[in-house]
């Protein structure tokens, strides 16, 4: 399956990551049977909450079989997973918070056939995003996705790589020809241009159905 949209990089002042804006073609080919803006976040933030989230005052919406939690053991993440859809600028929506991750709705369920993408923050004002330690990811990692209904997906690292803002698109929006349930996740990489009020990589993590 292919996306076919073109990404632009988003952030704000000062060390403030949030993550990607992702430009949004409305032609793709996602097959998914939900309407994929219901119960999704329509609106990006520029102060995310930094709460930290707790399993009984939070639940993912809509659920189903949706992806609700990732774990990552080999860097200690085991967060929520918030929907996102398209915000106010027409652009992937961010997650509300900076410990959730954001499956983007526009993409393939995690473990469907296809192409699923999940980003997440690298930090906040005060304090760590959920993947401020994915650039410590290697090939061969585990990566389990827990979907509404209790059913767990689970992936294996293919490939991790730092790719300049520009490259980008390309690289996210990419699937291993091989690979017939691809995960991509990706966060702020490389170095904080203080001109830019930004990163000026992105750094993403490519893995595979198992």
């Amino acid at each position: 399956m292919r996306l076919w949209q073109r990404i632009a990089i988003g952030g704000v002042a000062g060390v403030l990551c949030l993550t990607v804006g992702i430009a949004y073609k409305r032609r793709h080919t996602s097959t998914s049977p939900v309407n994929p803006e219901v119960g999704a976040v329509v609106v990006s933030t520029k102060t995310p909450d930094e709460t930290v989230p707790q399993k009984r005052a939070y639940q993912a919406l809509p659920s189903g079989t949706q992806p609700e939690e990732i774990v990552i053991p080999s860097i200690n993440v085991d967060g929520f997973v918030q929907r996102v859809g398209i915000d106010q600028n027409s652009q992937v929506a961010v997650p509300t918070n900076i410990h959730l991750a954001g499956w983007f709705a526009q993409s393939q369920q995690p473990g469907d056939k296809g192409l699923s993408i999940i980003d997440g923050h690298l930090d906040g004002l005060h304090t760590d995003g959920i993947f401020r330690h994915l650039v410590d990811v290697k090939v061969g990692d585990p990566i389990k996705i827990t979907l509404g209904d209790g059913t767990v997906r689970a992936f294996t690292v293919m490939s991790v790589q730092t790719v300049l803002n520009a490259d980008v698109a390309n690289i996210l929006f990419s699937q291993d020809p091989a690979v017939v349930s691809q995960l991509n996740l990706v966060t702020c990489g490389g170095t904080y241009v203080k001109t830019d009020k930004g990163y000026d990589s992105r750094f993403v993590v490519m893995a595979r159905l198992n």
